[in-house]
């Protein structure tokens, strides 16, 4: 379990307040607008939390998927068919997430790239569960799991009482319940 690092809420209202205060993500030459608009939405319709939380949820997905990718090399792994489930639901959250970005003209971001944060599995924790064999390897992806799925409950809970933009609470919404799910799936598996 990783230790000494602030609350996934805590990250996100500092990702939402650095969002607000340098324009981090607009494109080169892009010049920021001559009043803000009403209720701290963006000129998009998405409020700096909306945009913090979907810059959040790309990476975690993206790295989810990454170690569910390591099931298909694992011809008795207990948790291969739970991947499958997840692999689907992940990758439509992803689609999902870059489609609200477009249609609000936003350019997705990669900011979080490299970053060691809850709820993100790392390349490193990815390259060990890669070497692990037979039960180890069940153990330790569900370990790794687990803990994506809570901090992505507490990632989207933020989202659900601080966005504005109703598709993104939607989404969130979406997430919440779908990892409490994925816990229950990770119990019946284990």
């Amino acid at each position: 379990m990783r230790t000494g690092r602030p609350p996934v809420v805590r990250i996100l209202v500092l990702i939402a307040a650095i969002v607000v205060a340098t324009g981090c993500g607009a494109p080169a030459g892009d010049s920021p607008p001559a009043s803000a608009p009403p209720d701290g939405l963006s000129a998009t319709g998405l409020s700096a939390t909306d945009l913090a939380f979907m810059d959040l949820v790309i990476p975690q997905n993206e790295s989810t998927l990454a170690a569910l990718d390591l099931t298909a090399s694992r011809p008795g792994s207990e948790l291969r068919p739970v991947a499958a489930r997840l692999e689907a639901r992940y990758r439509a959250e992803l689609a999902q997430v870059r489609e609200l970005l477009a249609q609000n003209g936003k350019q997705e971001s990669d900011q979080h790239a490299g970053h060691d944060m809850p709820g993100m599995i790392t390349p490193a924790e990815v390259a060990a569960i890669g070497y692990a064999e037979g039960t180890a390897f069940d153990q330790q992806l569900t370990a790794l799991l687990r803990t994506q799925f809570e901090e992505a409950r507490t990632v989207a809970r933020a989202e659900l009482s601080s966005g504005t933009s109703k598709p993104v609470v939607e989404l969130s919404a979406r997430i919440d319940s779908t990892r409490a799910e994925f816990l229950a799936l990770l119990e019946d598996a284990s």
